[in-house]
């Protein structure tokens, strides 16, 4: 908990519980969840927690690069691990994966003299799982 206030704080936002239990949650469960997903696991703890904040909170961290959105057709997932790193999205399931892929070059300031502010690498298809389910489209 010390770790996310001394994080916020070097960020500029206030350490409430709403925020600190929002962080918590996308940290802890690298499962790239979206706000549905949040709002009814953290509900559970904070009653009086609105999908409206859990929102806005989202939207704050991602302008202070402390998680990243992860795009899909129908809705937003977001993710906690910022480092350098691409998806994977199974079309079947819909489940995101990190992938460990060697991206150094996106740690680089400039890539053929644009200036680079992020990276997202997504890769879709079909996963080991629903692979082994007989899924082979």
């Amino acid at each position: 908990m010390q770790n996310i206030k001394e994080t916020f704080k070097s960020k500029g936002i206030k350490p409430t519980i709403q925020r600190i239990k929002i962080y918590k949650y996308l940290i802890e469960h690298r499962t790239h969840p979206d706000v549905d997903t949040i709002y009814n696991e953290l509900i559970k703890e904070i009653p009086t927690i609105s999908k409206t904040t859990i929102y806005n909170t989202l939207k704050e961290f991602i302008g202070k690069n402390l998680i990243l959105e992860i795009p899909l057709e129908s809705k937003l997932c977001f993710d906690g691990y910022t480092q350098p790193h691409s998806h994977f999205i199974c079309e079947e399931c819909r489940k995101i994966y990190d992938l460990n892929i060697d991206f150094s070059f996106a740690r680089r300031k400039k890539i053929d003299g644009h200036i680079v502010k992020k990276f997202c690498g997504i890769f879709r298809g079909i996963c080991r799982e629903c692979q082994k389910k007989g899924v082979n489209k």
